[in-house]
């Protein structure tokens, strides 16, 4: 069997683009799967970009992208018998035609690493419409909106519609599906957190060493952030409960990507420059060696992310033995524990943090870290790849 991996992020990995979770996912299954090799796989990506252009789309420029990638997927699915193959979405706005690959036989399985509605949801709508209702609005009044809506929308109805499967993150992801979609099938519908993404090979550097790269002072306190610089980041909730906190010293690696990206670098840095009591290093996209200095670095990593499926830079935390600050949402829902973190509401953050820093951290680390241990990607792998075969048999 061949599996036909459709990916408008994927195969990026070297370029060290913020490209998202979505593409490290695809990224570490594409290892997996060449390591395991439980099927063979052909990767359909972008031709003629680069992923730091994708990451610097605008809003226009970036729904321009979904839909020309769309085509270019579907029509190289197309090229290929239906009977001898597996498709694999990465996607779904940026997705191919579900509706047109489903009426020609072909069977597809769809991975899940943002329900867009229910972001639109909790980041424009700031929770006061729920999903569904954003669905019910859409389908009576959809047509007098911009055309990004029926992007989003009709694509989602259709992929879940036509995908023969749909691999999804968190137990909390499904619940709300099946809430805004009640006329999707249950059964089509599997859960598999992703767990921790594969350790690196050489330990964590000593942390006075991790601290002097980036001079830090050996006994500061270090709080680390480690994901892209956009709005849903929220990385401005931690800035605004440091307000009259103690002195720390804020890690933030990680650097501005999509429609926002730029204009949210540049509030942090305003706010950070007003705290007299915090020194924030914007140390941009970290990898390789520079990651392992951040992790050995800190004393607490902080998840402040407004809406997250599941979060693979909490499970890295948690594999190099740090503890964790979260906010509530699906992604704290699926692996945070008491014994290694908490999960706050903005409103709590500030207390929930000081809680943390009186608390025996190192302990609460080598927790953390035993736990990721038991949830290795490679079990969320061969997951995939058993539901991908049970597709290609159906």
């Amino acid at each position: 069997m061949k599996v036909l991996l459709l990916a408008a992020h994927g195969g990026f990995r070297d370029e060290g683009a913020p490209l998202g979770g979505g593409a490290a996912v695809c990224d570490l299954l594409l290892a997996e799967w060449a390591r395991t090799q439980p099927f063979e796989v052909q990767l359909f990506r972008p031709e003629r970009l680069s992923g730091r252009q994708i990451v610097d789309f605008d809003t226009r420029a970036y729904a321009r992208f979904c839909r020309e990638f769309g085509a270019a997927s579907t029509a190289f699915v197309l090229g290929h018998d239906p009977r001898g193959v597996v498709v694999v979405s990465n996607d779904i706005s940026e997705g191919p035609d579900f509706r047109l690959l489903a009426a020609r036989g072909y069977r597809v399985v769809t991975l899940w690493h943002v329900d867009v509605v229910a972001y639109i949801a909790a980041m424009y709508a700031r929770g006061r419409v729920s999903p569904r209702t954003l669905v019910r609005l859409e389908r009576v009044f959809g047509w007098l909106g911009p055309s990004i809506l029926n992007l989003i929308f009709a694509k989602q109805r259709d992929c879940l519609r036509h995908s023969r499967a749909h691999v999804l993150p968190s137990p909390a992801m499904k619940a709300t599906i099946l809430d805004t979609f009640p006329e999707v099938a249950e059964g089509k519908l599997h859960v598999v957190p992703w767990g921790a993404p594969p350790a690196d090979e050489q330990p964590l550097p000593p942390r006075a060493e991790a601290r002097g790269a980036f001079g830090i002072p050996v006994d500061a306190t270090v709080l680390l952030l480690l994901s892209r610089l956009s709005p849903e980041k929220n990385q401005q909730a931690l800035f605004s409960a440091l307000r009259g906190f103690r002195p720390v010293h804020v890690l933030i690696c990680g650097a501005a990507a999509y429609m926002q990206g730029r204009s949210h670098e540049a509030l942090l840095r305003s706010m950070a420059a007003s705290l007299p009591n915090v020194t924030a290093i914007f140390a941009g996209h970290v990898q390789g060696e520079r990651k392992r200095q951040a992790l050995a670095a800190a004393d607490l990593y902080v998840f402040p992310s407004k809406h997250e499926s599941y979060g693979l830079t909490l499970m890295e935390a948690f594999q190099a033995g740090l503890p964790a600050l979260t906010l509530d949402h699906a992604g704290a829902a699926a692996v945070m524990r008491p014994e290694f973190g908490a999960v706050a509401t903005e409103r709590t953050l500030r207390d929930e943090l000081a809680r943390l820093l009186r608390a025996d951290l190192p302990a609460m680390g080598r927790a953390a870290r035993e736990y990721a241990l038991r949830h290795p990607f490679r079990e969320a792998a061969a997951r995939v790849a058993e539901r991908v075969v049970g597709s290609g048999s159906e």
